[in-house]
């Protein structure tokens, strides 16, 4: 007859366990009480023997697998009927010896080393997909602990996101190039492809313009308004476009003809939330400083709220940037297509020059700034260019030249 070998109930809450070594093969004769499989089970790890004479037919279990109480482990044939009563002998894990990989006795098994761990652990390993030989084991014997295992789980998942998200990732965000955004990308993307840009850079000392600032204090607070620098730039300003009218033109490339503009629309680059606006004061030479400076508060106030009309924003013939408010020594402001030139106007700081002395060239500390004058190459020359930011620059460092009370 076929005597089923299971695994019986040892007590102690024990509901499975993990086989770790087979001491028999197929075809092998066992005699009663022979060692036939050791097992390990969360409390002990059991040495289970044959309670029968016979031989083995078939082993149900591989070295590895975990086996429930009342599952088969063995098939022995015997010559007469037996009791299915199997016997153990139990060894308690303090006794364990660190485990050298086992050596099968029979060709088809596995050749590896041998983990001890309760079969709670080894479930939850085999539902984490881990192989227990790859964790540490802290207890007697190299026995790997609950603990073990999820130590070991948590490195895993480190090591996961490591190597899903680099140490440096390249995180990234798609913004839709919609509204204002777009137009000025249009614009600008236009200006560069359009027009020959070309830049040029000068100095000017702001010591005159501070005074003169100075000077209006008293009249501001009567106004209402605040002399920035940039009323008093566009009064420098249109003298000298007037000078050199080339630089307050258009370029009809349809027509191939250079529009040369007579009157003065001034725009204004303008930072708001949505980006970049440019409002228009329009015949800026037929205005007083203040008349400027209050026109300025006013379109500004307006971009950055959002309630520019159209007719705010058309008609320029220059336009001015001026980015010292945040900072910056030079930059290479792109023309506002279709006029042909745009003044930079950079941050003030105080620096060394050389002045005129009493007795001949001297070191001074003064507050300058630097001008960026990009303009069409197309149309205006840069010694053109030269002569026009000097003379801007002379009505700037000459401000008496400027009328504050027209």
């Amino acid at each position: 007859m076929i005597y089923e070998l299971k695994f019986a109930d040892i007590g102690e809450g024990v509901q499975e366990g993990e086989i770790m070594m087979w001491h028999i093969s197929p075809g092998d004769s066992v005699e009663e009480e022979q060692l036939v499989v050791e097992v390990n089970t969360e409390k002990v790890n059991v040495e289970i023997t044959s309670p029968v004479d016979g031989e083995v037919k078939s082993l149900e279990k591989e070295e590895g697998d975990i086996v429930s109480v009342g599952e088969t482990l063995v098939k022995i044939e015997t010559m007469d009927e037996v009791e299915e009563k199997p016997v153990t002998k139990e060894k308690d894990d303090s006794l364990f010896k660190p485990t050298a990989p086992f050596k099968s006795k029979s060709k088809s098994r596995k050749k590896t080393r041998k983990v001890l761990a309760a079969p709670a652990v080894r479930r939850r390993a085999r539902e984490a997909g881990i192989d227990l030989r790859d964790v540490p084991g802290t207890g007697p014997a190299g026995r790997v602990r609950q603990e073990d295992l999820e130590k070991y789980k948590k490195a895993m998942k480190k090591r996961e996101r490591t190597a899903e998200e680099p140490k440096y990732p390249q995180r990234e965000e798609r913004i839709p190039l919609r509204g204002t955004r777009r137009a000025i990308a249009r614009r600008l993307r236009k200006s560069k492809d359009r027009a020959a840009h070309f830049t040029y850079f000068d100095e000017v000392d702001m010591t005159a313009l501070d005074k003169l600032r100075e000077q209006a204090q008293p009249m501001e607070k009567e106004r209402a308004v605040d002399i920035t620098y940039l009323p008093l730039i566009i009064k420098a300003l249109i003298p000298a476009l007037k000078e050199f009218p080339m630089l307050n033109s258009t370029l009809d490339e349809e027509n191939e003809e250079i529009v040369v503009k007579q009157y003065y629309n001034i725009g204004i680059a303008v930072d708001t939330e949505e980006g970049l606006m440019v409002p228009v004061i329009k015949n800026a030479d037929k205005k007083s400083v203040w008349q400027l400076a209050e026109e300025i508060e006013t379109v500004a106030k307006k971009a950055r709220s959002g309630e520019l009309t159209l007719d705010d924003v058309q008609g320029g013939t220059f336009t001015i940037t001026s980015v010292g408010n945040i900072g910056g020594t030079m930059a290479t402001p792109i023309i506002n297509w279709p006029e042909v030139g745009i003044l930079g106007v950079m941050r003030k700081k105080l620096r060394p020059v050389v002045v005129d002395g009493e007795d001949g060239p001297e070191i001074a500390i003064r507050p300058t700034l630097f001008l960026s004058v990009s303009v069409d190459h197309r149309v205006v020359d840069g010694a053109v260019v030269a002569r026009f930011t000097n003379k801007v620059i002379e009505y700037m460092e000459n401000p008496a030249m400027l009328l504050l009370g027209e």
